[in-house]
């Protein structure tokens, strides 16, 4: 083929490829993920004009209206009253304006105390003198009053979307779909596949100059995993407020203005995450940027330690598979992106395995320190590390007497190691024990579904022992003689299995363990024994068809690990950020009235950089209320309890809505009470 004819096929196949998919990532909004972000509006205004009152969009192809209904009945009494609507559309909309009966118009308008829109995990907030110079337009019989400055995020490309997470994101879903969802992608998936059949020799001659300089070709596509498994961490990590858990962790235990023994006061984890947490605020700020953060880069670091881990035992080709699938899976991702102590878990577990692989090969000190140290972390950091370090120990045991090694002295050298980590664990479990009186219980019992999966794993680990002679034939038939090889496999095998024994037993007895929070201690073994998986399918020297089947092999995984495994909510629900943004501004419109809180917290309103208002105390006269409980206990019913213990009438209370989706009736929302006996 003519050289000139290759460059314009082609440039057509790029160009052609480059427009089918940005076409087909419009048309496959359904599986981006997180595309749009979520909006309601609140308008608090005077009864008497609180009817056909809607929030207008502009919307393609056609501009549409969602109509307003009051968040609460009230009573006689009740002046105000909050008109809301959540804004459906999982599409983009730009100029968003109150709409009004043209008739009653401007009385209307006068009468809107404020106007608060959410998008996202952000609140615009509007107050009477701010509405009263909107712009405003005519049409129809009514009269549309343009909200401004209302947007998540400022796009290059599309400049006056409201509701638009950001060109980065939609980069990033989009590739991240493209690759998963091939099917919906095909167009954009044949382009790309001539395009690479056309310049298939050019390629072959760059792929045979890189493997000649082999030492650099691993380090560049570590680097390009790295980079993507950062990326994906990165991005949306502060999109979501923090949940219940996650506001715990920045404003109580890993809070660096509070005393270092709130660091303790976690009753499922122990405090070493904390006491992390805490130095990194004190570093880079008290901020939830800064806090998630943490678990961006432990996230990120996890996929680095892996491969170390991997690469020591296997080699390289097995060890950037495993860090590919650490990079992609879902729920990895999910971790990273939520401050809690789950990330450290898989960032820790690799270190462990390598310093105790490493111990048992050479039962030096220099190894048992290096034991030591992770796995102190590693049990100080959450209790299910107790189960990993057990489970290194029983295949210590196991190990020694499979291959006749058994030495007395290295065995009571190594108890000594596990009796300093089991010792370390003492302070944290007798001050739950005995000051706090927790006694480790969970709502868990093992159903059929643990039971198959345990089965599984145990089928697994038992045939790693049984076809032993024909795993390592097969090993040396692919090539890779290396006995490390061989034991790190087994290795892999029979942790998660000795890890879910344990657990699973454990919890007939006492109910304890929660099987979700298992797979950050079992996921890289997972992860490595892919890599592992892959690499021996595409090695095979006497069977082509599987050497061809690698990459399909990877693709596989890395769906697998995206769609099977749930991910983890990394935030988003409570939006404990959007009731202190509203609660700010509010009181802050309002400055001639006295603003307090019901049972207000005030280093959750410091941690958003919001100043704390004074708590409601008995007798004592306020001018408006807010109610938003503490943490652990934002449950409506409670909250109608405590107001009748406190003699305050809730007949007449406000709802201001911010979040629609809220899994629970009585969430994603903040009372606001006025004083009856203030003229308003």
């Amino acid at each position: 083929m003519k050289k000139i004819i290759l460059i314009v096929l082609s440039l057509t196949c790029f160009f052609a490829g480059i427009v089918s998919f940005g076409f087909l990532t419009m048309r496959n909004r359904d599986i981006l993920g997180e595309y749009y972000a979520k909006s309601s509006v609140n308008v608090e205004i005077n009864k008497q004009y609180a009817r056909n009152i809607a929030i207008a969009v502009e919307t393609s192809p056609n501009p549409c209206s969602y109509w307003m209904s009051p968040t609460s009945a009230g009573d006689n009494n009740t002046q105000n009253v909050i008109m809301s609507v959540k804004i459906p559309l999982k599409r983009p909309y730009w100029n968003p304006a109150i709409q009004i009966p043209e008739e009653y118009a401007d009385q209307a308008l006068d009468n809107i105390d404020n106007i608060a829109m959410f998008v996202g995990n952000k609140v615009f907030y509007f107050s009477r003198e701010e509405a009263r110079n909107f712009n405003r337009q005519n049409n129809n019989g009514y009269t549309l009053f343009y909200l401004p400055g209302v947007f998540y995020e400022k796009s290059f490309v599309f400049k006056n979307w409201v509701n638009y997470y950001g060109d980065i994101n939609l980069g990033v879903k989009a590739l991240t779909s493209f690759f998963l969802y091939p099917a919906r992608f095909a167009f954009s998936w044949f382009f790309l596949i001539l395009l690479l059949l056309l310049n298939k020799k050019s390629i072959a001659k760059f792929y045979s100059r890189a493997l000649q300089n082999n030492k650099l070709l691993p380090g560049i596509i570590l680097g390009l995993i790295i980079i993507a498994g950062f990326v994906l961490r990165w991005n949306g990590y502060t999109r979501h407020s923090g949940w219940t858990d996650e506001i715990y962790s920045a404003v109580s235990a890993g809070n660096p203005n509070l005393s270092f023994i709130n660091t303790f006061d976690d009753s499922g984890n122990p405090p070493f995450y904390f006491i992390a947490l805490r130095y990194w605020f004190k570093i880079f700020g008290w901020t939830e940027n800064a806090g998630t953060m943490f678990s961006v880069v432990l996230g990120t670091g996890a996929i680095v330690v892996l491969y170390l881990l991997v690469k020591q035992f296997i080699g390289k080709k097995a060890a950037l598979c495993a860090a590919f699938f650490t990079a992609v899976s879902g729920f990895a991702i999910g971790y990273s992106q939520e401050m809690r102590v789950y990330i450290l878990k898989m960032f820790l577990v690799p270190l462990v395995a390598l310093s105790f692989l490493n111990l048992l090969k050479n039962m030096s000190v220099k190894n048992a320190i290096l034991y030591l140290l992770p796995s102190l972390c590693i049990v100080n950091s959450h209790y299910y590390g107790i189960l990993f370090i057990m489970a290194n120990y029983l295949f210590y045991i196991f190990f020694s007497i499979y291959r006749r090694a058994w030495n007395g002295k290295k065995f009571a050298a190594f108890t000594v190691v596990n009796v300093i980590i089991a010792v370390s664990f003492l302070p944290f479990f007798l001050y739950m024990l005995l000051y706090r009186q927790y006694n480790f219980t969970r709502e868990f019992v093992p159903t059929i579904g643990h039971s198959f999966l345990f089965g599984v794993i145990i089928v697994f680990a038992v045939s790693a022992i049984v076809f032993k002679k024909t795993i390592i034939n097969k090993i040396k038939d692919a090539g890779t003689q290396k006995p490390e090889q061989l034991l790190f496999t087994v290795y892999c095998l029979i942790i998660p299995a000795f890890i879910f024994t344990l657990s699973y037993v454990i919890s007939f007895f006492k109910p304890m363990i929660t099987f979700r929070y298992l797979w950050p201690i079992n996921a890289p073994f997972f992860f490595a024994l892919a890599g592992i998986l892959v690499v021996f399918v595409s090695s095979y020297k006497n069977n082509k068809k599987l050497k061809l089947a690698a990459p399909a092999l990877i693709y596989m995984f890395a769906v697998g690990l995206n769609g099977i495994i749930p991910d983890i909510p990394s935030g988003g629900t409570e939006g404990y950020k959007e009731a202190r943004s509203y609660i700010a501004a509010d009181a802050a419109a309002h400055p001639n009235l006295k603003s307090v809180m019901l049972e207000d917290t005030r280093q959750n309103a410091a941690y958003y950089g919001f100043e704390a208002l004074p708590a409601y105390s008995d007798n004592e006269r306020y001018d408006v209320l807010y109610v938003l409980n503490n943490i652990f206990h934002m449950h409506e019913i409670e909250m109608y309890e405590n107001m009748r213990r406190k003699n305050i009438g809730a007949d007449d209370l406000l709802k201001v809505y911010f979040d629609y989706d809220y899994p629970r009736a009585d969430g994603g929302m903040v009372f606001k009470k006025y004083n009856r006996d203030k003229e308003l």
